[in-house]
Order: structure tokens, then C-alpha cells, then sequence
């Protein structure tokens, strides 16, 4: 990827600064931005009874994607010299904080003398194995020329939206709302079909991860205030477990809890789920906030994938828009739990990199 020198490129110093920020900063109570890929996985065509190449959108369908591109591959490379753990993932990271976010995370303290530089590269959950620099670089190669040809989506993942940070949350989703359009999952299919949005301006996508209650009471009416369209990914038996186990289900399951009552439900209901639905995208989640590696055997895939997919489309009327796993990993489709998603009828996964339709 090139990137000659350009006022408008980032600098090395910006791009190490924001990846620190962003190390540093609790994604839990941030707004995370992200700018995914949109793409049809391999072979896609060929099942759907349609031609193999498949155009996605035409070069340059949104203003400004090369120069968005360049950017990407700027922060790419200056990380990919400054750490060796980092995936694209990282450089994505970077460039929505740089282009995203109303305000970037904000600069941790000064290191100590001789402290050892922290970690650029995001949290993974275990299992998880690093992918060779070979397929690291072609990932980021690919990365790099869907967005160069438009072919994105801007993205804000949330997980607790707290009510003492609901006129942070209401600026930040006003300021979305003000640039970008809503967007629908029949949106991404009739872009990845055509190549283009059913607006002039590009699209985001607010996401909202693990069924807190606070995203009901909170982050929904200011989607409505805001015209903006949320996804939902809840973790099922997250909604299931009493009001008086769900802090112990957030602390077994990698979940972070914000500024919540000793006592107090944690949780949406399914009554809440269903409610959101009619409005807004739901999503799977697994049921107890899984990893991928985790889904293994017939047992784990039954747990986690198949039966949460089938309680989310009971009650909500529908197959689940989209899929995302613990950590955000990507679909691999010889992995059980993927291949069940996949077998399921549900026809986008979430990466932390991509936005990827099933064939």
C-alpha cells in the first residue's frame, strides 16, 4: 500500500498517539469507532445463482474513499513498524478515532523513564491465534482496496450506555446524525447488490452490545430523538438470568459494568428485546458472550449459536440481521460455531475489520 507524503495523511506521531489513547481507554464507557469493510464472502455469487464477480460499489462511490484509503494505509504502516501483534483491526481503530469520533480518545499520561512501551494491538480472547504477518498484510491489502472503492461502513460499538453519560451519548449520536444517514441491514444488502446507498450521504451504524437494560432506557429514546436506525447484540442468557445474578453473569462473562446500582437489573428483557425490534436491528450474540474458539463441540455449537438464534427470531419475528462474536473475530467457515451461523440463515457477520455477507 502506498502512501507518499500528503498534508492530508496522518503523521507517524498522530497515529502512535491515538493508538495509545485508544489502548488506554476504557472501551467499555467509550463510544468505540470503527470503519468496516463491506464485502461478500468468497463464492457468494456462485450460490446465489448470480455471476461470480460481483462489483460491491463502483471506485470512488462515496467522495473521498481513496483519500480515506491512503489514510488507512498510512496508520497501517506505522503500526504495522511499531508493534508486531497488530492486525488491521488496530489501523481501523486508529483512523475512526482520527475521522469519527466528535472527540478522540482522550491522551493517557506521559510513561515513566524506562518504562516498556504498552501494547498497540486490541484485546483478543483466548483461543484466539494470531494470524502470520503474510496474512496480516494481505488482510490489510484487502481492507485497504474495499475502502478505496467505497465499499464501507462507519460504525460506533457501544456496550453499557450508563445514565450519567446520557448527554455525552445524546452529542455524540447528534453529531452522528447531523453527517451520516441511518442504516438498515436491507440497506448493506442493496448496497453489496448495487453499489449504492439509498441516500447521498454515507451511512452509520450505532451498535449496541451484551442486552444492557440501559440501552433500552437510554440509548433507544436517543435513537429516536435522533432519527438514528441501533443494532442490538444481546447475549441471551444474559436476558434470561434473574435480576439478582446478573452481575455475576456480566463478571463470568468478560462483560464491564458501568455505574450501576447493587441490586438493580442489569439486563433488557425479552419484552424490551422485542420492542426494539420493530424499530431497530437485533442481532446474535451467542448466549453467554462466547468466544468463536470456544464453539467446538455439537453441544457448545447447540448452546451458543442455535439456540439463541432460535429464541431471538421467536420473539422477534424474524432471523437475526447480523451475527458477532466475543472479541469481534472473523467468520472462518470451517469453524463449528460459523458454519452453524452460516447454516442458520443468518446473512452478515461482524467483524472488528469487516461487515461480511454469507452466501
Amino acid at each position: 500500500m502506498s502512501t507518499a507524503p500528503d498534508d492530508a495523511l496522518p503523521t507517524p506521531r498522530q497515529v502512535v498517539d491515538a493508538a495509545r489513547a485508544l489502548a488506554a481507554e476504557d472501551e467499555e464507557r467509550a463510544g468505540v469507532g470503527m470503519v468496516l469493510a463491506l464485502e461478500d464472502a468468497p463464492g457468494r455469487g456462485a450460490a446465489a445463482g448470480e455471476p461470480e464477480a460481483r462489483p460491491g460499489a463502483r471506485p470512488g462511490a462515496e467522495p473521498g474513499a481513496a483519500l480515506l484509503a491512503r489514510r488507512l494505509a498510512r496508520c497501517w504502516e506505522v503500526l504495522a513498524a511499531a508493534d508486531p501483534d497488530v492486525t488491521v483491526q488496530d489501523a481501523l481503530a486508529v483512523l475512526a478515532d482520527l475521522d469519527l469520533r466528535p472527540v478522540p480518545a482522550p491522551a493517557p499520561p506521559p510513561l515513566p523513564p524506562g518504562a516498556p512501551a504498552p501494547s498497540l494491538a486490541a484485546w483478543r480472547p483466548d483461543g484466539w491465534v494470531r494470524p502470520s504477518w503474510p496474512q496480516r498484510r494481505a488482510e490489510a491489502r484487502r481492507v485497504h482496496d474495499a475502502l478505496a472503492g467505497g465499499r464501507l461502513l462507519r460504525v460506533v460499538n457501544h456496550h453499557d450506555t450508563p445514565r450519567a453519560g446520557r448527554e455525552q451519548l445524546r452529542a455524540e449520536l447528534t453529531w452522528y446524525a447531523e453527517r451520516f444517514d441511518p442504516v438498515t441491514a436491507d440497506d448493506v444488502h442493496a448496497f453489496l447488490d448495487t453499489g449504492r446507498w439509498r441516500s447521498e450521504r454515507p451511512g452509520i451504524v450505532p451498535a449496541f452490545y451484551d442486552g444492557f437494560a440501559s440501552a433500552v432506557d437510554v440509548a433507544a429514546p436517543l435513537l429516536a430523538e435522533t432519527g438514528l436506525v441501533g443494532w442490538f447484540y444481546p447475549p441471551t442468557a444474559f436476558l434470561d438470568a434473574p435480576a439478582t445474578g446478573q452481575r455475576d453473569f456480566a463478571v463470568r462473562h468478560s462483560y464491564g459494568v458501568l455505574d450501576a446500582r447493587e441490586g438493580e437489573r442489569l439486563a433488557m428483557t425479552w419484552d424490551d428485546l422485542a420492542a426494539l425490534a420493530e424499530v431497530h436491528e437485533v442481532c446474535g450474540h451467542t448466549a453467554t458472550h462466547a468466544a468463536s474458539a470456544a464453539v467446538r463441540t455439537p453441544g457448545d455449537v447447540e448452546r451458543e449459536v442455535l439456540e439463541p438464534l432460535a429464541r431471538l427470531e421467536r420473539v422477534c419475528g424474524r432471523t437475526p440481521a447480523a451475527w458477532a462474536w466475543l472479541g469481534g473475530t472473523p467468520h472462518e467457515p470451517g469453524a463449528p460455531g460459523d458454519a452453524a451461523v452460516a447454516a442458520a440463515g443468518v446473512r452478515l457477520v461482524t467483524s472488528n475489520a469487516v461487515l461480511q455477507r454469507l452466501p
